[in-house]
């Protein structure tokens, strides 16, 4: 691909242009940029290319002329994109970098002072692109950040055909978090489903983590991300995750979300910690058929397939221990607590701690329950 660039300052650019990937690739052909000092196509004898604007006003404007023989001498034929980088442009995402990425040629006019003679623009101009929604003093930055990011999709510039398709945006989405080693840093560890080597699992806290961060930082990407119906069920989950933490904020509870992973295993572990092995093929057919949903796992106690106490000796033998988990069936959530929850915070849920050893659970059935059981 090949960018000219229009500039009254070159020298800011061209360090940025010489060094990292963007050096690799201008060395290696894949990218030519080529920058112009419109300085050099002025015609004024003092080589000025900007005066003060008719009807008044604070700052200066630059000529049409410089800037109209330096698009006719470095795009004669107009093969390139013309592009002004501009705080009025639409502004530049992922979508429109890749589109800009399908054109041979792109030309960048960088403004300064107060802007550019209108007619300069209406004469050469295709288009006009900003970066955000805040003003620079020129258009120098906003050229390097489009250079950049054209960039890394020009095939070979990166070096991995995939490093440029899992990125933030790149896929509608915030990007996940990344790690390398060490595997312990500080006391902070690594993520185990990364240390793991199941690629099924990895994708699937990649998933998440990118669907959690773009729910938290910018919700609004998720109105036009291409969402799938796994995607739309784990946000309905983190919703109601969300709203768990508040609930429980109000009575002055700490908690987290643990991953969904975690989640989904939860069920079946604490299945096997609280039902006797003798009994746990006939408990699997109530509990886990595929008429039940795993919110009725109370019936293992219901049924007698686990030994437990319930109603009044159940809240009595759950008095002076401390909870770590609650589980809440209905929204297959998860959360890490502080400390024991109120018991009406919630109508239906499962309390144990990080251990399994004991649990007491609250059905959602009118007449049943709760349960408490500890782990022999």
């Amino acid at each position: 691909m090949r960018i000219e660039v229009l500039t009254l300052f070159p020298e800011m650019l061209a360090p940025m242009l010489s060094g990292s990937i963007l050096g690799r690739a201008v060395e290696a052909g894949l990218l030519q940029v080529n920058l112009t000092n419109i300085r050099d196509f002025t015609l004024d004898k003092h080589r000025r290319t900007d005066d003060y604007p008719f009807g008044g006003g604070a700052g200066m404007v630059m000529f049409p002329q410089p800037i109209a023989d330096a698009v006719a001498a470095r795009d004669p034929e107009h093969r390139a994109r013309r592009i002004y980088l501009s705080p009025r442009g639409r502004t530049l995402t992922q979508r429109v970098v890749e589109e800009l990425a399908q054109e041979e040629s792109l030309l960048l006019l960088c403004g300064h002072y107060e802007g550019v003679d209108q007619r300069a623009l209406d004469m050469c101009i295709d288009e006009e692109l900003s970066i955000g929604d805040y003003v620079l003093t020129g258009g120098e930055l906003g050229a390097l950040v489009v250079i950049d990011s054209v960039a890394r999709l020009v095939p070979g510039v990166l070096g991995c055909a995939e490093s440029g398709e899992d990125e933030s945006f790149s896929t509608g989405l915030l990007e996940y978090p990344q790690y390398t080693r060490p595997a312990e840093y500080c006391g902070l560890r690594v993520p185990e489903v990364l240390l793991g080597g199941n690629h099924a699992d990895i994708e699937a806290w990649r998933r998440e983590q990118s669907l959690s961060l773009t729910r938290e930082r910018r919700p609004d990407l998720l109105k036009t991300a291409p969402l799938t119906d796994a995607d739309r069920l784990l946000l309905a989950r983190m919703d109601a995750a969300a709203s768990a933490v508040e609930r429980l904020r109000e009575f002055g509870v700490a908690a987290e979300r643990a991953g969904f992973a975690e989640a989904d295993a939860f069920p079946k572990q604490w299945f096997q910690a609280f039902v006797p092995e003798i009994n746990r093929k006939a408990a699997k057919k109530q509990c886990f058929s595929g008429r039940r949903h795993v919110g009725w796992l109370w019936q293992a106690f219901s049924m007698d397939f686990a030994p437990h106490a319930d109603g009044d000796a159940a809240r009595a033998a759950l008095t002076g221990r401390e909870p770590s988990l609650l589980y809440l069936p209905d929204e297959g959530v998860l959360l890490r607590v502080s400390r024991g929850i109120p018991l009406d915070a919630f109508s239906h849920f499962i309390l144990t701690d990080g251990a399994l050893s004991f649990t007491y659970v609250q059905p959602h059935k009118p007449g049943f329950g709760p349960y408490f059981c500890e782990r022999t």
